[in-house]
């Protein structure tokens, strides 16, 4: 009898762990957001030339420290190269959840007509976790 009692106990304690394991949540972003507004609000995909970009991602379910990064990334834009901005880049740390705010003000001349993105990535203990993109076009 004793040896069943330590098997049950054992088996008992492995799916509770299991249990615990597969309900825990991880770092991730449940939103990015574009706006001509810091708050992120009213959201909007379409600038003009010289609007500033502001992007706000929301980190949820982070257990402590992460770092997120937001860069512009050029998609398609006459004459510009495709890929990432050059200088349009920028890595936050928070201390768990909550919320990274990315501003990408216009070059002197603005923004040239074209589309973009704003890509976010979430990384946690050096490793990527969710990345996230919201698109947008100047007109």
């Amino acid at each position: 009898m004793p040896k069943s009692r330590l098997n049950l106990a054992l088996a008992s304690g492995l799916l509770a762990i299991a249990v615990l394991a597969c309900s825990a949540s991880t770092a991730n972003l449940s939103s990015v957001k574009l706006s001509t507004d810091k708050s992120g609000s009213p959201e909007t995909s379409t600038f003009s030339a010289n609007d500033t970009v502001y992007s706000v991602a929301t980190v949820s379910n982070a257990p402590g420290k992460v770092k997120v990064k937001g860069r512009l990334v050029i998609e398609d834009v006459p004459g510009q190269q495709a890929g990432p901005a050059p200088g349009l880049e920028k890595t936050l740390e928070l201390p768990g959840s909550g919320t990274a705010t990315y501003t990408f003000t216009p070059p002197p001349d603005g923004w040239p007509k074209g589309k973009y993105k704003v890509e976010v990535i979430l990384t946690d203990d050096g490793k990527e976790r969710d990345t996230k993109t919201a698109s947008f076009s100047v007109s």
